[in-house]
């Protein structure tokens, strides 16, 4: 399995865990404070708390692992 990566709920704070293998998009949506949403092939998005740029980087760290067989 592959490693977990873990973000913040905006909505109660609470960890939440993503399979970065299974990520098609990752968005900042405009609202009053933005939200970055992780989006999971076209019928399932996720708001985290982590600003865009965090959520790319953690994702990408994973995947690099993946690649390199961590």
């Amino acid at each position: 399995m592959p490693k977990l990566c873990k973000f913040t709920s905006p909505a109660d704070g609470k960890p939440v865990y993503v399979n970065p293998a299974q990520v098609s998009v990752v968005y900042t949506f405009k609202g009053e404070p933005p939200d970055t949403i992780i989006g999971f092939r076209k019928d399932f998005m996720l708001g985290v708390k982590e600003s865009l740029e965090d959520t790319v980087k953690i994702l990408d760290k994973a995947m690099a692992e993946k690649a390199a067989g961590g």
